[in-house]
């Protein structure tokens, strides 16, 4: 049986796999302070429209409610759908609040992954780790619990606001 060496390195090879390497070090740090930049983001900003829609929302259902009283307590059942509509728009609001710190989470999840990574100075240069796919893993749970609040609070939205529209006839 014939084994075969492999043959030493040349520096030239060696000086341009260091580049390789250098260059996947800082494209991997870049991709880490951009996740790091889209923490701020979803923070701030992933839910801002529902949010407003949906404090709207009750604001113009009191609002409703107070002017049209008399007209609504002669029958019971509008009460009790009133209540309903209340219901919906204070669950979406609920919802709306919790969607940006679930998606916060999952960011700095995902960037822990990234953080917990191997960097090699053979390729690949990048390698998971248990712990950067623990982080990932979690990552992506905690996102798709995200979007599942968004979608509920976008629902909780549109079941109130067709209710409403229903008892303002």
């Amino acid at each position: 049986m014939e084994t075969t060496q492999t043959p030493p390195e040349t520096e030239k090879a060696y000086d341009l796999r260091i580049r390789a390497a250098e260059r996947a070090h800082d494209a991997r740090r870049a991709t880490l302070e951009n996740t790091n930049s889209q923490v701020l983001s979803f923070s701030n900003g992933a839910m801002r429209a529902p949010a407003l829609v949906a404090a709207g929302g009750v604001a113009a259902a009191l609002g409703f409610y107070s002017a049209n009283y008399t007209r609504l307590a002669i029958h019971p059942e509008n009460l009790v759908a009133f209540n309903s509509i209340l219901y919906w728009l204070f669950s979406s609001l609920l919802l709306t609040v919790i969607a940006p710190g679930l998606a916060y989470f999952s960011q700095i999840f995902f960037a822990e992954s990234i953080a917990a990574e191997e960097f090699a100075w053979d390729a690949p240069f990048i390698r998971d780790t248990l712990k950067s796919k623990r982080w990932a893993l979690a990552g992506g749970i905690v996102r798709w619990t995200a979007i599942a609040t968004v979608l509920g609070s976008i629902i909780c939205l549109a079941i109130g606001g067709i209710s409403f529209l229903s008892l303002a006839r």
